[in-house]
Parts: C-alpha cells; sequence; structure tokens
C-alpha cells in the first residue's frame, strides 16, 4: 500500500511537470502568434501588397488574419479544455495540426489566396480556353490589332451593289442602265444650277430680255446714281484733306476753315497770298495734284511766294512759266527742263531740291511755308529787296547746304544756333549786306567752309589781326582743340547796292496778288 500511494505520488509529479512543461510551451507559442500577428497588422498599415494576377490584396490580407486568428482562438479555447490531461493534450495536439492543414488549404502551393473577394474558390472556375489566351496575348502585343477588329465588327454593313464603288471607286455591281441614269441625273443637276445661276445672276444675253421684257432701266440708272456720288467724294476729300495740309505750314488766320471760302479769292480784295495759292492748287490747277503727292504742299509753298514775293504784280524780272492762270506746267518741267519754273530745280523724283531767284527784284519777307521743302540744297535769294526778319522755319530745312541772302534788307538777330543744329550739313553762309542784320557768332561754325558777314554788326567783332588776312574770328577756331577753321571767312565792310527794276520791263496786267494778313 506504501509502494502504491508512492508510486501514484511520482506518476503525478511527472504529469505536473509535462503539463506545466506543455503550458509554458503554449504560452510561448500564444506570445509568438500574437506577435507575429501584431507585426504583421503594423506591416499591413506601413506597406500595401500587390498582386500580378489579383487586385484584392487587402481582402486576402484581412482573410488571413482572420485565419490566424481563428487559430489563436482555437488553441486557447483547446488549452483552457485540456485541464492539464495527456487526453486533452493530444486533442490538442490533434486540433492544432487540423487548423494548421485547413490554413495550408487555404493558399496554393505559390502562396496565392484560392478565395476571391466574394467568397468564391478559384479552384471552382473552369480553365481559359486556348482561344481567350490567344487573344489576350494579341491584345496585349498590338492594342491597334484589337482596335481594327472592333471597328471591323461594328463597321455598317454596305449595299452589296456599291461594295466595289465604296472599296475601289468604281462601280462593279451596277449594271449598264443603272449607270447611265445616274450619269444622266448628275448632268441634270449641272444643267439646272447653270441655268438658275443665268437667270438669277444677270448674266446671258441682253438682246433677248429686252426683247421679251421691254426697256431695262438698270443701265440707264446706274451712271447717274453712281459715278456722280464718286467724284464728289474724291474732290471733297482733296479740298478738305489739302486745305488741312496748307493750314499747317501756314499762319494760322491766313487761310479760311471751309475750302468753299476760297473760291473767288483771286476776284476779291483783301483776300491773303495763302488764300490766293490754296484756290489756285484746289481749284484752278491744272495738275491737280494729289494731297498725297510730296509735291502738293511744295507747290502750294512756291505759289505762295508767287503772290507774296512780287511774282503776281509783276515785280520779278524774271518770271517764266511761273503761275500760268490758264495752263501752268509743272514746276519741276517735264523731261529736258522744258515747262521749268524759272529758278526752280528739282531732282529725279521731282522734289524740289534748289531755289535760285537772286537778281530778280523779289520783293516781301521769307515764306514761312519753305519749312515744306525737305529736300532743298541750296537757297539763293541775293541781290533783292526782301526785308523783315527771318522765319527759322525757312533757313532751316534739313539737307540744306548753301545759304546766301546777301545784299537785301533782312533786319534782326540771325538764329545761329537753330540753323547749326537743324541743317546740320550747312557750308555756305552769305549773310552780309544786311546792315539790319546781327548776331554773335558762335565758335561751331568753324567746321563751315565759307563764311560771309558784316563785322561790324556781329559780336564778338571779328577784325583782321595785324596786316594779315587771318581774322580774330579764324584764330579763335584754330585755338580750338579740333583746330578746324573756315576755307574761306570774309569780314565784309562795304555796303550793298540795292537792285533796281530795269526801265524795259513790262508792266504787268492788273491782278489781285493778295494782302498779307496781320502778323505774317
Amino acid at each position: 500500500m506504501p509502494s502504491s500511494s508512492v508510486k501514484k505520488k511520482g506518476s503525478s509529479r511527472v504529469e505536473d511537470a509535462i503539463e506545466q512543461k506543455l503550458r509554458k510551451k503554449k504560452e510561448r507559442d500564444d506570445k509568438l502568434s500574437q506577435d507575429r500577428l501584431e507585426a504583421k497588422i503594423k506591416k499591413k498599415q506601413e506597406t500595401s501588397y500587390t498582386y500580378n494576377n489579383y487586385n484584392d490584396d487587402d481582402d486576402d490580407d484581412e482573410e488571413e488574419e482572420k485565419l490566424e486568428e481563428g487559430m489563436y482562438l482555437d488553441r486557447s479555447s483547446n488549452s483552457s479544455r485540456d485541464g492539464g490531461s495527456k487526453k486533452k493534450k493530444k486533442k490538442s495536439k490533434k486540433s492544432s495540426s487540423s487548423t494548421g492543414a485547413a490554413v495550408a488549404a487555404t493558399s496554393s502551393s505559390d502562396g496565392q489566396p484560392l478565395f476571391t473577394k466574394g467568397g468564391g474558390d478559384v479552384r471552382n472556375r473552369p480553365p481559359p480556353s486556348l482561344a481567350d489566351l490567344e487573344k489576350s496575348r494579341q491584345t496585349a502585343i498590338d492594342p491597334f490589332r484589337a482596335a481594327e477588329e472592333e471597328r471591323e465588327k461594328n463597321k455598317k454593313k454596305v449595299n452589296s451593289r456599291f461594295a466595289d464603288f465604296h472599296e475601289t471607286g468604281q462601280w462593279g455591281g451596277l449594271s449598264k442602265w443603272e449607270k447611265y441614269g445616274i450619269c444622266l441625273l448628275t448632268l441634270g443637276a449641272i444643267g439646272v444650277a447653270i441655268f438658275l445661276g443665268i437667270r438669277f445672276g444677270g448674266g446671258g444675253d441682253k438682246s433677248n430680255e429686252v426683247g421679251q421684257t421691254g426697256p431695262q432701266t438698270k443701265s440707264p440708272t446706274l451712271s447717274p446714281s453712281v459715278q456722280p456720288t464718286f467724284a464728289p467724294t474724291l474732290a471733297g476729300y482733296r479740298l478738305t484733306t489739302g486745305l488741312s495740309m496748307m493750314k499747317q505750314v501756314s499762319p494760322t488766320i491766313a487761310l479760311p476753315n471751309n475750302p468753299e471760302a476760297l473760291i473767288g479769292a483771286k476776284n476779291r480784295a483783301g483776300s491773303t497770298p495763302q488764300m490766293l495759292a490754296a484756290e489756285f492748287i484746289l481749284y484752278d490747277d491744272a495738275q491737280m495734284l494729289s494731297v498725297r503727292d510730296p509735291a502738293f504742299l511744295e507747290r502750294y509753298a512756291l505759289a505762295v511766294f508767287f503772290y507774296a514775293n512780287g511774282g503776281c504784280s509783276g515785280d520779278w524780272i524774271t518770271s517764266t512759266n511761273w503761275m500760268d492762270p490758264v495752263n501752268a506746267t509743272y514746276h519741276c518741267g517735264q523731261a529736258g527742263g522744258s515747262g521749268r519754273w524759272h529758278g526752280v530745280f528739282c531732282n529725279l523724283q521731282g522734289r524740289v531740291t534748289e531755289i535760285k531767284m537772286n537778281q530778280n527784284y523779289v520783293t516781301w519777307k521769307l515764306p514761312k511755308e519753305f519749312v515744306v521743302f525737305e529736300e532743298l540744297s541750296t537757297l539763293e535769294v541775293s541781290d533783292n529787296r526782301m526785308f523783315g526778319e527771318l522765319p527759322i522755319e525757312a533757313i532751316t530745312m534739313p539737307k540744306l547746304f548753301t545759304l546766301i541772302l546777301s545784299n537785301n534788307d533782312f533786319e534782326g538777330v540771325f538764329p545761329f544756333d537753330e540753323v547749326k543744329s537743324k541743317s546740320a550739313s550747312l557750308d555756305t553762309l552769305w549773310i552780309q549786306e544786311n546792315p539790319k542784320l546781327s548776331g554773335s557768332l558762335p565758335l561751331s561754325f568753324c567746321s563751315l567752309g565759307s563764311i560771309t558777314l558784316d563785322c561790324a554788326n556781329f559780336q564778338p567783332q571779328p577784325v583782321y589781326v595785324g596786316q594779315t588776312s587771318e581774322t580774330t574770328f579764324v584764330s579763335d577756331c584754330e585755338a580750338e582743340p579740333e583746330g578746324i577753321s573756315p576755307r574761306e571767312f570774309t569780314c565784309n565792310e562795304g555796303e550793298g547796292v540795292p537792285i533796281e527794276k530795269p526801265a524795259d520791263a513790262p508792266v504787268p496786267s492788273p491782278r489781285v496778288c493778295g494782302t498779307p494778313a496781320a502778323g505774317s
């Protein structure tokens, strides 16, 4: 009896030790499973898995987690039911082995899930046919071929009679008479279109229409309604635009605002030279130059010069071809120089380049209208009876090279600085024998080729140095850093002789030549 009790005690201790060992092992397994599950959940939160053939990776991970969680719960329940007995231990082993088999059964050999999102088993699906596999492969290789097949599939069926026409452009399925019928219909449509075009388009034979419908009123009414209104429109534009251009280069009070006010100016006392010139250019001139022609304003300036400076009154000694009231020639003349106005020279483009009216008994002031001569290089009006202040506009042309104003009665201060700045090409300046003309000659004129002036009237007064021919102005120029002096500098000390009109000069016919506007 004692021996049997000892034996039982020994066996119970062994069982307790084994049970304790199994319990510790299960705790370790449970701890390991729990750690793996937590690690997997954490990894799922950080990254996402991508499968080539399935796009349900999140659902597959959830199913695996559920299975593992089920395994963990099964193991926990089994361990609680064991009670430390060997029979329960074997049952737990069997349960765990069956659970492992169940987990293995949910995955294929390559690790892919066997269940889809909807719960179906992929093993129950029928295997794809060879045709489906080939179609998938061709679609992946050549998407254009698949698109072409789709178009062919949806292509609208064409009538068999016109199949050849759609494919080759030729009729193959039509009979001969059907072809003839189509051709006749086409020709008929073309004929109808031509007839309608002739009938309603104004074409065809006018004589037939006159015979059928009587005399036509279209042609007689077309001429009076279009031509008379078209010409006045052009004339009106020329009048208004031309007068506006003239007012820009003349004194404001010398011209009216309305071109119609110019009509009859040559017969009215009190008309200004500008009004007479404007009436001639806009209404009476045989040339009728366009306002777009640069010679338009140049001819107007010459007309003002004629009326204001003695040409009209017959004071000029020579006025050949100037301002013929009946048939005025072109001021530049024709080829060969015939018809050219006396003293006016032009270039090949018809622009005035030289005005040489010296010794011609020209009177009055130099016109401001000379500002329009942008191509003028030479202005000679010496030995005349001109007077008054020199308008800056008339002596500062951009291409002016020679300016000769000697032996007149000009007065005031000569604008040396303006002339030099605006007429950079100036080379010859003769302004002597104008006793009322004065000024201060700057050293910027040292570069000119020829200067002649009255020494007593200009400051600083240039005089000759000692017994030499060198003047103080030339010596001052040579003292400059450039050392440039005029090639010819004449200090005039004599007085000019006024020109007299020849005794046998013809007496001009009475003519209204204009009264200069006040202040002009």
